[in-house]
This record gives structure tokens, sequence and C-alpha cells, in this order.
């Protein structure tokens, strides 16, 4: 069956494996990922030739008050990403369960480098393509502009000797300042870390998950490997903490917190440190470092993040790509 049975372990386990060691994939089209998003409904499809899995759409869905549902397949599908053909057979696979959700729309931002000619090739196909159209910090879901390291057969002192002298200093004497890193999985690791998160978040004013979320993610991947958490303390004062997973080819920072205590210790260079070395020790090509809002100093998250490795541009993905069919539906929701 092109679509898992949820209550069949086995095959659950078998659609988890291909998506875990596929070319293309992502830790948002785990099955794990959908017991942390567990207020949406999990969907898993696949294709497969002659009994082997060949692509995979993991997708979680959402209903409003109105009955109208919303379908996600975040970072994905799973297969190269400029095979249309593929997707169109994976879109097909799902359309029939999702118009069963009543769904207006099914929503996919594969991580694939921006060209107009496939921009335009969707189109041709019928899908509605969100990108450059759209310059808000928030016009999509995830970032379009991503700044991702090359980590490739390198080792954390090869990346350091990758930056430039200042950095290089900044890193190494992070190194130095007595701060101590506290990593692994565990359920305490995880409310330490969300100390930091809602302090920063706090102090941005901005919205941010609640400590219900982050324990499910412990929940889900605790035991895997997949994922780290990681808190910083000097003198047994936490001050920041982040979350990274591994999978498919690369470590992914996903969430970082601080709580601002004292700039001099350079924490955010230690909490690097520790990430990248965990992702060059497993072998990862790459160390995504998450998305920044702009291609200059200007912005504070490129300003940042450029440093670790100034030799590379930001890396600019393609964006939303709409499989729509409730068109009212979707112009409310997208207006």
């Amino acid at each position: 069956m092109p679509i898992v049975n949820l209550n069949d372990q086995a095959e659950l386990a078998r659609y988890e494996a291909f998506v875990e060691s596929a070319s293309f994939t992502s830790v948002t089209q785990s099955v794990n990922w959908g017991k942390v998003k567990n207020n949406w409904q999990p969907l898993y499809v696949y294709l497969e030739d002659g009994g082997v899995m060949t692509a995979a759409m993991s997708i979680l869905s959402v209903t409003d008050p109105a009955g109208d549902t919303f379908a996600y397949c975040s970072k994905g599908p799973v297969c190269d990403p400029t095979d249309l053909e593929t997707i169109d057979a994976l879109v097909a696979e799902a359309t029939p369960a999702l118009q069963q959700r009543n769904a207006f729309l099914l929503r996919m931002d594969p991580e694939v480098l921006y060209s107009q000619a496939l921009n335009d090739a969707f189109e041709k196909r019928g899908y509605v393509v969100r990108n450059r159209d759209f310059h808000g910090n928030h016009d999509t879901i995830q970032p379009r502009m991503n700044f991702v390291v090359d980590i490739q057969g390198k080792t954390i002192e090869d990346v350091i000797a990758g930056m430039k002298s200042n950095e290089r200093t900044k890193m190494r004497h992070a190194m130095k300042t007595g701060v101590e890193v506290q990593s692994g999985d565990s359920p305490e690791l995880m409310a330490d870390f969300f100390e930091t998160y809602k302090a920063m978040s706090e102090y941005h004013g901005i919205t941010y998950r609640p400590e219900a979320y982050f324990q499910r993610m412990v929940e889900a991947f605790q035991g895997t490997g997949q994922m780290k958490i990681y808190n910083a303390w000097y003198e047994g004062e936490l001050h920041a903490g982040a979350v990274a997973f591994a999978f498919g080819d690369k470590v992914w920072h996903m969430y970082g917190g601080s709580k601002r205590i004292e700039n001099k210790l350079l924490v955010p260079y230690r909490l690097q440190y520790e990430m990248i070395d965990w992702a060059c020790q497993l072998g990862k090509a790459k160390y995504d470092m998450g998305g920044v809002w702009g291609t200059d100093n200007s912005d504070g998250l490129y300003n940042f993040k450029h440093r670790f490795a100034p030799q590379q541009d930001v890396i600019e993905y393609l964006g939303e790509i709409d499989r729509v069919w409730g068109q009212a539906a979707y112009d409310r929701f997208t207006k």
C-alpha cells in the first residue's frame, strides 16, 4: 500500500528507515516529527519499485473551525526535488486521503535551490509557487534563505581554520572561559533549555512554543541519536542553550535560547563549537545554522552566521509549492 498503516509498527519502521537514509530528506519528514506535532494528523505516503521504496512524503494536516484542512509536507517530499514526475506521483497518491479530510491545500517546501526554470516548471504543472514575491520575515512558513556550512570531510579544526582570524580567536577563546556545556537528550536538559528559550523570546517580545512541545521532542527522539540538547553553564548559572538534530546528511541547529547574562564569555561561539564538532564527528556533509532574513550585515542573523564560513554564500531555496483544491479557503489562508 502506498499509504502507511499507522497501526502497523513494522510498516512505520520500514518507512522511517527509508526517510532517514534517503538522499533528499529532513528530520521534519521523520515519523517522530509527527509525534512532536501531536495536534496535527499524520499521513505517510510512498512510492516503490519491486517492493523497494523510492520516494516518500510525510504530511501533517490540521483543520480549522470552519472545517477546512491545511496539509503541510515540511521540507519535503523525500525525493529528488527537481523530479517533477515523482512529485506529481506522490501528490496523486496523497490526494484522495487529503480530500477525504477536506483539504483545500497541500504545501511543500523542499530544500532545493531557487531557479526561475524550476519555478516555471512547477507552475506549468498547476502548482502555485511562493518565493521572491514575498519579502516579509514570515510570509513563508520556513525561511527561504539559510546559512549552511559545508563540512564534508572536515574536522572542527578545519572549520575553524576557514573562519576569519578574528572569529578564529573568538571561537578558541570561548573554549577557555570556563563555560561548561552539558549535552544529551534527557527531559531535565530540555527543561533547562526551555528556560533559556523562554527568556530569549520574552526579551525580544516574540511568541514562543510551550514547554510541552519541547518535552514531546524528548519523548519522540530520546535514544535515537538524532537529537542533542546543549546547555551552557558558568559558575553554576545557566546562560544559554540549543537544540540540534542529526538527520540525513546534516546536523541542523533548530532552536536556541539565551539569558543574555555575560557577553564576554562568548557563549554562542561555545555552543556552535559543540554542535559543529558533533556534526563533524558524525561525518555529516552539512551543518545547517538555520534561516536568515537578509544577505548582508544589516541582518543580525546573517552577520553572526556568515562569520563561520565567510567564503560561502547564503542558500536561497525555491520556496513554497502549493497544490490548491479550494480556492476560496486558499485565498483566506494566504491573504
